[in-house]
């Protein structure tokens, strides 16, 4: 019976192991868009929103 519960033990570990991993991953991904992207829009003379009232 203990070979079976370290078997879930393991199991659940390496589970979240890559769970965290993919959303570490993700999260690199969304920061580097976007970064690129406010980049591009000042590179572009856009405004980047930094919570000012908009002009009309």
């Amino acid at each position: 019976m203990i070979r079976g519960w370290t078997a879930v033990i393991v199991f659940t570990t390496l589970a979240v192991v890559m769970m965290v991993g993919v959303n570490v991953r993700m999260w690199r991904r969304m920061k580097a868009a976007t970064a690129a992207a406010k980049a591009d829009a000042e590179r572009e003379g856009d405004t980047v929103d930094r919570g000012e009232p908009a002009s009309t």
